[in-house]
């Protein structure tokens, strides 16, 4: 029997090419984003990789919709082994002091509120069946300061911190979660960044070289990782070779001075 991954912000960039992957290696994919047309589109390319797709839109932020995607999810597909919790919002980079708090919230919202949500509705059944893997999508924002994305940087590091101590609550339940950063990724979001414009081309990645770090890290390869952060070009299999005792090391950045 095929086994079932639910992709998060699967409408397009990342996600969408997270979720094609999946599909292309066998698995059941559910999609959930807010745009019902992007699902759509997904969805199609998806099937065309051989997979069966069930599409649920909705907004990570609200419960009911959170749990209305699982249960479809889950109702059509079966059991949700792995959860790619990758929908994300960023604001433009501004000082502190001229910020919408609104928006600077609703950033913290997306991008933990969200993850948390979803992992909440997916948790208990993947540790009554004693295996599961659970991808937070994170970024290099979470591990050092970068320009005036406060928000940002905040919500990242907070859900860095949310992988890592419920990694360690869930240990040996076979239950793994790994943060990974998929480095610079020309998307919708990155398109609103001016300020990366300058960057050279090598700067960033494809997102599918983010869709290909997932499929490993759902392999079995690499559980020892479980509450780890992951960036796009680690090395898991000499991430492994190096663990000491406890993967939960996390990438903060090192006091000056």
């Amino acid at each position: 029997m095929s086994k079932t991954a639910l992709v998060t912000g699967a409408g397009r960039g990342i996600g969408r090419a997270i979720a094609v992957r999946l599909a292309a290696e066998g698995y059941q994919v559910g999609l959930t984003a807010r745009s019902a047309d992007q699902l759509a589109e997904t969805a199609k390319l998806a099937e065309a990789e051989g997979a069966t797709v069930t599409a649920v839109p909705g907004d990570v932020t609200n419960a009911r919709d959170v749990s209305e995607a699982v249960r479809v999810v889950s109702a059509e597909l079966g059991p949700i082994d792995i959860l790619v919790n990758n929908a994300g919002y960023a604001s433009q980079p501004m000082p502190f002091t001229d910020i919408d708090p609104d928006d600077w919230w609703r950033v913290v919202e997306t991008n933990v509120r969200g993850p948390l949500l979803f992992t909440h509705a997916v948790l208990g059944g993947m540790v009554e069946r004693n295996s599961g893997y659970i991808i937070n999508i994170n970024s290099m924002q979470g591990s050092k300061v970068v320009g005036a994305s406060l928000a940002y940087g905040v919500s990242k590091a907070a859900l860095m911190r949310f992988t890592d101590a419920l990694a360690a609550e869930v240990d040996g339940s076979g239950v793994v979660l790994v943060d990974l950063s998929p480095g610079l990724v020309r998307t919708g979001m990155t398109a609103n960044r001016p300020d990366l414009d300058a960057l050279p081309v090598a700067a960033w990645s494809p997102p599918e070289a983010c869709a290909e770090k997932v499929v490993a890290l759902v392999s079995g390869a690499y559980d020892g990782l479980s509450g780890r952060y992951v960036a796009l070009n680690d090395d898991l299999d000499d991430l492994v070779k190096r663990l000491d005792g406890d993967a939960r090391v996390l990438r903060m950045q090192p006091p000056s001075g």
